[in-house]
């Protein structure tokens, strides 16, 4: 469905390439299916027709601008994949406060027990590469976890207040982790990003000049540059998509 290639490099390492030039009928139905709880939550029961009216009021209110709607499409596909990667979700893909995507980190995800953060960027500029916002999301992740600047939004207390919504299954365990971290923010204990799981995720929208992505060429970029990059473990996600509107269509439909 993805068109994906995922290449292990190392314990430390994996690559994740997709293609989405189109949707297909079984891609459309994953949607379907997925939609509601990346939204709302794994223990919600929302009604998808109110679901799409939801996130098509978002869209329309962002108007003519393009760059938060290409935004949350490139994270909700993001999402998508991980889900079908066995990634288990804990965080709701919308403020608390309205229907828009989320702030803090743009993922808290489980896999076999060990935590995961997600970063998501993108970009319809063909002068950007996945190589740039790759290095633009690995430096958002960073700076999130290793600043104790009590100026800056404390990432983890928005994962807290995820966690303890009520559409999220309860993980004790990993909302005392949140928990503590947390609390470190607050009294300016520094943490290291090579003490985090960490995905960060690139999206570059193609238009009618789409094509599928090189994987040797960015297999050998990626390798080269994430050598600079300090994480426990990196998991990097990279799409190349043609646009947006067949998301747009999903929801008006």
């Amino acid at each position: 469905m993805f068109k994906e290639s995922s290449i292990k490099i190392s314990e430390k390492l994996t690559l994740n390439f997709l293609n989405i030039e189109n949707y297909s009928q079984e891609f459309i139905e994953l949607i379907e299916q997925e939609i509601g709880f990346i939204r709302n939550g794994d223990l919600s029961n929302e009604n998808i027709k109110y679901i799409k009216k939801a996130i098509k009021a978002w869209f329309h209110k962002k108007g003519n601008d393009e760059r938060p709607k290409i935004g949350y499409v490139a994270e909700f596909i993001c999402h998508l994949y991980l889900r079908s990667q066995n990634f288990e979700q804990y965080f709701l893909f919308k403020n608390l406060e309205e229907n828009g995507p989320k702030k803090g980190f743009d993922g808290l995800y489980l896999k076999e027990d060990e935590m995961w953060l997600v970063e998501s960027k993108s970009t319809s500029d063909l002068k950007k590469t996945h190589l740039s916002k790759i290095k633009e999301a690995y430096k958002d992740i960073k700076n999130k976890v290793e600043s104790v600047n009590q100026k800056d939004n404390n990432p983890w207390e928005n994962s807290k207040n995820h966690l303890d919504n009520r559409n999220i299954k309860e993980n004790v365990g990993l909302l005392k982790n949140i928990n503590k971290i947390s609390q470190d923010f607050i009294d300016q204990t520094p943490h290291k990003v090579e003490e985090y799981n960490i995905i960060p995720s690139s999206t570059i929208y193609l238009g009618e000049k789409y094509k599928d992505i090189d994987d040797v060429k960015l297999k050998a970029e990626l390798e080269k540059v994430c050598k600079k990059f300090n994480a426990k473990k990196l998991n990097i996600l990279c799409v190349n998509k043609k646009s947006i509107d067949e998301f747009i269509n999903f929801i008006n439909g």
